[in-house]
């Protein structure tokens, strides 16, 4: 999965309001365990990101899904 597609789905802050890159950026930090330096270094539109991260942010996808629909809304997320 892409990381602005991973953005799209998982991130609250609206695409076209201030904020939003840096929300997408913490959220993919936290799915990847990279650090936000890092993700920051991928470029504007992640266009520079290693290969292996589709897989992993995949496998993030599946797991907030399965968490959205399994765990009950007051469940401690961390």
């Amino acid at each position: 999965m892409e990381p602005l597609e991973y953005c799209q789905r998982w991130v609250e802050v609206p695409s076209d309001e201030r904020g939003y890159r840096k929300a997408c950026v913490t959220a993919l930090a936290e799915a990847t365990g990279l650090s936000p330096r890092t993700i920051n270094d991928w470029g504007p539109n992640f266009e520079r990101r290693p290969s292996q991260v589709l897989h992993v942010l995949r496998m993030a996808d599946m797991l907030n899904q399965i968490r959205k629909i399994v765990l009950p809304p007051d469940y401690p997320q961390k």
